[in-house]
C-alpha cells in the first residue's frame, strides 16, 4: 500500500521548488543579468582580489551554469523519491529521468517570448543531466542498500 500523505507532500514540496524555477526562468534577460552580475562582483571581489570584466564576465556564465545545475538537481532529488513512492522497479528511474527532461525541455522553451531570453538547447541538456544524474544516483544507493538488508537478513537466518 502506498503512503498516499508522503506523495502528496511530495508533490506540495515539488511544486514550491518548481514555482521558483519557473520565477527565475521566467525574469527578462536584463534582470536575471543584472542579479547574476551582483554576485559574480561578490565572488570576483573575493577570488581575484579587483577581477577584470573579463573574468567577471567568464564567473557570470560559470555561476549562471552552476545555478541551472543546483536547481535541477535539487529537483532530480525530489522526482526521484517523489516516483520512489509511486511506482516499483525500474518503472521509477524511467518516470523521474522522462519527467525531468520534459520539465527541462519546456523551462527553456517558455523562454522564448521573455525579452532577454532564448531557448537554449545545451542549458536544457545541462538541466536534464543535472537532474538524471541525481536520480540515478538515488537510485543507486537504493538499490545498494536493499542488497546490503537483504544480505544481513540472509545472514541471520543462517
Amino acid at each position: 500500500m502506498r503512503n498516499w500523505k508522503k506523495i502528496v507532500g511530495m508533490l506540495l514540496i515539488m511544486a514550491v521548488w518548481l514555482g521558483l524555477m519557473w520565477r527565475l526562468s521566467t525574469e527578462n534577460g536584463t534582470e536575471t543579468l543584472k542579479d547574476s552580475m551582483r554576485f559574480a562582483r561578490k565572488f570576483g571581489a573575493w577570488i581575484y582580489g579587483e577581477p577584470t570584466a573579463a573574468q567577471l564576465d567568464h564567473l557570470n556564465l560559470v555561476l549562471r551554469k552552476m545555478a541551472h545545475v543546483f536547481l535541477y538537481a535539487v529537483f532530480g532529488g525530489m522526482l526521484a523519491v517523489f516516483w520512489q513512492l509511486l511506482l516499483h522497479k525500474v518503472w521509477r528511474i524511467l518516470g523521474a529521468i522522462g519527467c525531468s527532461t520534459a520539465i527541462a525541455f519546456l523551462d527553456e522553451l517558455q523562454k522564448i517570448p521573455i525579452a532577454g531570453r532564448h531557448f537554449d538547447a545545451s542549458e536544457s541538456m545541462l538541466n536534464a543531466v543535472s537532474a538524471a544524474v541525481v536520480i540515478l544516483i538515488y537510485f543507486g544507493i537504493v538499490r545498494c542498500v536493499s542488497r546490503w538488508r537483504q544480505n544481513r537478513q540472509a545472514a541471520k537466518i543462517q
